[in-house]
């Protein structure tokens, strides 16, 4: 092998090496931006549902407030209800409002836009946290417990 031939060996190596070790850093740099690009969306999604769980978390607050009115009244009109029997009383006075809150219970409806389109396009993998991840796509069944709890707890004040 002449001179030249190695000359044009060893830089036709360099050439390749250099080609291959860009490569290597395009990928290595579209990974990286990737992962800052993920990591900016999961804090996103984080931020919104933060926003919207204190949102649920006032709305169920609310709603917890009118049950134990409700559960007041009930209590009261079955007091006075009682009293009326042991007493043989035709009837009983009651006040309008305890006998509308009986009747008008509240059913939990919480809307949670960012979670429910995590969920339905299967994108709850962008939040990295597992636990989280796990406690995320439960709340709905959680959330129908409740609304099933409330349901059996009307058609319960309704028939007796």
């Amino acid at each position: 092998m002449t001179g030249v031939d190695r000359k044009l060996s060893a830089r036709l190596l360099v050439e390749s090496l250099v080609i291959v070790v860009s490569i290597l850093a395009a990928f290595a740099l579209d990974r990286w931006w990737e992962s800052v690009r993920a990591r900016a969306e999961e804090q996103q999604v984080l931020e919104a549902l933060d926003a919207e769980f204190r949102a649920a978390r006032d709305q169920l607050e609310g709603t917890l407030a009118l049950h134990q009115r409700i559960l007041h009244s009930v209590t009261f009109v079955r007091e006075e209800l009682d009293k009326a029997v042991r007493d043989g009383a035709p009837f009983v006075v009651l006040p309008d409002t305890a006998l509308a809150l009986l009747y008008i219970p509240p059913t939990t409806q919480l809307r949670l836009g960012t979670l429910d389109g995590l969920v339905g396009s299967a994108h709850l993998g962008v939040i990295r946290d597992g636990e989280l991840r796990s406690t995320l796509a439960a709340w709905g069944s959680t959330l129908d417990e409740l609304t099933e709890e409330e349901w059996a707890s009307r058609q319960y004040v309704n028939t007796e």
